[in-house]
């Protein structure tokens, strides 16, 4: 007797088995939990057809009363599942206010039960059905949820995959132990009890640090990736404000970016024990953000979520998240970071995006980024005069341009947009870390200025930049270099990829005359990033310093290179042909500046440059005289003027120690 003819569905590498409920790919078995199988099933026998959300929620939850957040989580789980929009490949496509639509290709066939598989599951022979078949399928019952047992394994090519296959028996928790997204959204779409079990199962152990992966960009529209990095960067600003959680910065995990590292990896990378993953979709002014949280030496699900919302309520969506992940990483929250969270943040829809659009620029970390960031902050201000993170934009700007070299006068604009900002919002750390940098730039008050830092890390324990800057700019300048040292490596702790914290720890190790740690830390800058213009600066003058003057020459020709200055170069080269390192001292220190190095020289202050030619050449009263001079046309130059060795030879001079009482440094 002939067995039973069953339809079935391909489309790319899936195959659709309504029968038994599965979906398969290749030889995994996919089983879907039932309300994401009907919806797929719904959608695969209407592809091409527009289905409304109402008509989908009633041929899925029949009777059952449901809100629309319900189907946008099975959908949100189907994408999952079918890695929809991964190497171009599309499945579900949504209709902004209306519903989806099965947008691939569907091939109906049909094969007598048992026979004519081939040895991956799939049919070997098949049949088109006639168009008629294509009709929203039939109300399917709602049994319970049979118990799925994720496992990761290896595909042919010794790669990590992340495949579910069926468990036997009624494995209820020890089923559930897998890292498919689809089991975590599962959990939240087919009923609260299966998700506190997923939860008690997947959570063992606390979660005390994690990492914000770039959110995706689920708008099909490229220009809006300034948008989805903003929202990557206010989750990771939420989150790091929480004391008890250690929170990567933002310049470490963009390196992950359209990346497929696996999730082990990049807790490896990063010394975390979890990740959150999600996406971002806009539609005028709509969003909806999906965030899931997800261990990472596992790779097993904790939570998932999705929120919509007003765009202009957006940063109390991003709150909502981080108060979420919070929660179940079973975190006590002070009151003081319970009530920031909670706290209604609402912002004009187009003041926020031309804010984003700044410090999408911004985070290019050059100084064009910083001057296109700039108009975009005034132009959010301009729509809001009281936006304090555009006032605090502002302020980043402004002093990292003078850090970079602009004009020094720049920092009494960042010191009045910081003070803005901090009127308007005392609890940014980012405004009272610009205010504590301008406090010393401008004012020279070190006492302040570390008051300011103490604030902005106890606001955001996580800040990054916070403990950079504290190391960097007050730590080290002051002399107090094993401080300095712990600050530099809280900050590789919580951005370890990132090059200028890295270099910069360097630099502390060498301001403390730890010479060896410090050119082991800058040779893995180089190796991280061989083009990074500060750290072929800072190994000149480690190699001027330890007397290993080819190899100084060598990375000072490169920084003036790399900085744009390849004439130059080329000069400094020919005079160290000429009689080495002395005579390029000799050019550079003498009165007035060398003619032939200002034809080609870079726009660093040149009498700062004759200070330190003629205090490497041992003559004390033309560089305490170039100092002077450097201290009144760029009075910054002189941050490091107690510590850095360069000026060893000058600190029994009266003069030299007259300017570190001015600085009060002495």
């Amino acid at each position: 007797m002939d067995k039973e003819i069953k339809r079935l569905y391909e489309f790319g590498p899936f195959v659709l088995d309504p029968g038994e409920r599965l979906l398969r790919h290749g030889a995994a078995r996919m089983e879907l939990p039932p309300r994401a199988f009907d919806t797929l099933l719904a959608l695969v026998e209407n592809n091409g057809r527009l289905l409304e959300k109402e008509v989908l929620m009633r041929t899925v939850w029949r009777d059952t009363v449901v809100e629309e957040n319900n189907l946008s989580q099975v959908v949100y789980l189907l994408r999952k599942a079918l890695r929809d929009g991964e190497d171009g490949s599309r499945y579900i496509e949504t209709v902004p206010k209306r519903g989806y639509r099965f947008v691939a290709g569907v091939r109906a066939i049909e094969s007598r039960d048992g026979n004519g598989a081939g040895r991956n599951g799939v049919p070997s022979s098949s049949a088109p059905s006639p168009s008629s078949s294509n009709h929203v399928g039939p109300a399917l019952v709602s049994a319970a949820e049979d118990d799925l047992h994720p496992t990761a394994g290896e595909n042919a090519n010794g790669r990590e995959t992340r495949t579910p296959r069926l468990a036997t028996g009624r494995r209820w928790i020890q089923g559930l132990a897998g890292g498919l997204a689809m089991i975590a959204v599962a959990a939240l779409v087919e009923g609260a009890s299966w998700r506190q079990k997923l939860i008690g199962e997947a959570g063992r152990g606390p979660v005390r640090s994690v990492a914000v992966l770039p959110l995706q960009n689920l708008s099909n529209d490229p220009s809006q990736e300034y948008f989805v990095d903003g929202m990557t960067d206010e989750l990771i600003t939420d989150l790091a404000q929480i004391r008890e959680l250690k929170v990567v910065s933002k310049t470490s995990i963009m390196q992950y970016k359209g990346t497929r590292t696996p999730l082990p990896q990049i807790g490896r990378d990063l010394g975390v024990d979890a990740v959150v993953e999600g996406s971002v979709l806009r539609s005028g002014d709509r969003v909806r953000i999906t965030a899931q949280l997800i261990r990472t030496a596992t790779d097993r699900h904790i939570w998932a979520e999705a929120y919509d919302g007003d765009l202009k309520d957006v940063l109390s969506l991003q709150a909502r998240v981080a108060e979420a992940i919070t929660d179940q990483v079973k975190l006590n929250l002070t009151a003081e970071e319970s009530g920031r969270l909670r706290m209604a943040r609402s912002v004009d829809p187009e003041a926020f995006d031309l804010y984003l659009r700044g410090r999408y620029a911004w985070n290019q970390r050059n100084i064009e980024g910083f001057k296109k960031a700039i108009d975009y902050f005034n132009q959010a201000l301009g729509k809001d005069p009281n936006f304090a993170l555009a006032y605090s934009g502002l302020a980043d700007c402004h002093t990292l341009l003078v850090l970079y070299g602009e004009d020094p006068a720049k920092i009494n604009e960042a010191k009045a947009a910081a003070e803005r900002a901090l009127q308007l919002d005392p609890t940014l750390a980012e405004a009272h870390t610009s205010l504590a940098a301008v406090s010393i730039l401008h004012d020279w008050d070190w006492q302040g200025a570390e008051k300011e830092f103490h604030r902005a890390i106890e606001l955001d324990p996580n800040f990054a930049q916070a403990h950079h800057w504290y190391g960097n700019l007050l730590l080290g300048p002051e002399g107090r270099h094993e401080e300095a040292i712990a600050e530099l490596r809280r900050a590789q702790e919580l951005d370890p990829l990132s090059v200028i914290i890295n270099a910069d720890a360097g630099f502390a190790y060498y301001l403390a005359g730890r010479y060896d740690l410090a050119f082991e830390t800058y040779q893995k800058v180089v190796v991280a990033n061989p083009n990074f213009v500060p750290v072929h600066f800072y190994l000149a003058q480690y190699y001027r310093q330890t007397g290993q003057h080819d190899l100084w020459l060598k990375e000072i020709v490169e920084d003036s290179r790399l900085a744009g200055f390849p004439r130059q170069a080329e000069y400094l080269q020919q005079l160290y042909a000429q009689g080495g390192f002395r005579t390029v001292m000799e050019e550079t220190a003498k009165p007035g500046g060398s003619r032939q190095l200002a034809d080609y020289e870079s726009p660093r202050v040149t009498s700062c440059m004759r200070a330190q030619a003629n205090a490497a050449l041992g003559r004390s009263a033309p560089a305490l005289t170039a100092l002077d001079t450097c201290g009144r046309e760029a009075e910054i130059a002189l941050i490091y003027l107690k510590v850095d060795p360069l000026w060893a030879s000058l600190r029994s001079e009266p003069r030299f120690n007259e300017m570190l009482q001015h600085l009060h440094l002495q």
